[in-house]
């Protein structure tokens, strides 16, 4: 992922407004405004009002970080603050 401008397409699942779902979207919204090298599509996704968008991903587990792009994407659990568990995607850290 090297260059400017690159696009993430990422979807964050999430369900409703727990804690670690919050923790989650605020942990990407911040990694976001860092990684300032790439423009992104972000869409969240709550499990409670559209479980079939989960359930046909395979996702039974929340939350869930689905990166699209660029490939070969991948899929990141919990709540998004782990740095080293983030890296190979945001190379940027």
């Amino acid at each position: 992922m090297s260059g400017d401008n690159t696009l993430m397409v990422l979807r964050l699942y999430v369900a409703g407004k727990n804690v670690n779902s919050t923790l989650a979207i605020e942990n990407l919204e911040k990694l976001c405004r860092r990684c300032n090298s790439f423009e992104y599509d972000l869409k969240i996704v709550d499990v409670l009002k559209n479980p079939e968008n989960a359930l046909e991903k395979g996702i039974f587990v929340t939350p869930a970080l689905e990166i699209l792009e660029p490939a070969p994407g991948g899929m990141v659990y919990g709540t998004l603050s782990d740095s080293a568990v983030l890296k190979p995607f945001f190379p940027n850290l």
